[in-house]
């Protein structure tokens, strides 16, 4: 099978995979990109209920023996990338999806990016790039590791968002006019 191409994922998706224990098989399974932002700064879970201060994922080893690309956008790139949407879009975009996002629109090449927050789907709705958007529960059945998620992580999840990222949209709200 070939591997899901041009994936990036934002900082819970990637904790979500390591509680699930699923990170290395998506890693294998998925051409994945992470933002420099996402591999040395955002990453942390909890492995057990009782840890409540969390465990830095290290995500060093795959960037560097290739199994994941890591990208950098500089830092006026996602000021300029934030500047376009209005406070409503501004202030719930975190570093690692303004990152990812900058990314994703600059790039010539199709990438699909997954995330756990609406933010991310509403941009791409408000956008028009809502193909671009990618749940954790559609990953995980294309490369045959289904598994029950969490609202967030579906595919549900992501359409709601998407739809109301467009509908913002059409009503003018979400990027600056």
């Amino acid at each position: 099978m070939p591997k899901l191409k041009l994936l990036i994922l934002d900082a819970g998706v990637v904790i979500t995979l390591h509680e699930l224990k699923l990170w290395d098989e998506v890693v294998e399974k998925c051409d994945v990109h992470l933002s420099q932002i996402v591999v040395e700064q955002e990453v942390q879970f909890s492995p057990s209920e009782d840890d409540q201060y969390g465990d830095d994922i290290n995500l060093q080893p795959y960037v560097q023996d290739g199994r994941v690309q890591m990208f950098c956008v500089n830092p006026k790139e996602i000021h300029d990338f934030r500047s376009l949407f209005d406070a409503n879009y501004f202030v719930d975009l975190d570093d690692g999806e303004a990152e990812s996002l900058a990314y994703l629109f600059s790039q010539q090449e199709e990438f699909l990016i997954s995330s756990g927050d609406a933010i991310t789907y509403k941009v791409l709705g408000n956008t028009g790039r809502t193909e671009q958007g990618i749940s954790l529960e559609e990953i995980l059945q294309k490369i045959g590791l289904g598994k029950e998620l969490s609202w967030a992580y579906t595919k549900e999840f992501r359409e709601k968002y998407s739809n109301d990222g467009s509908q913002d949209m059409i009503q003018g709200r979400g990027m600056k006019q």
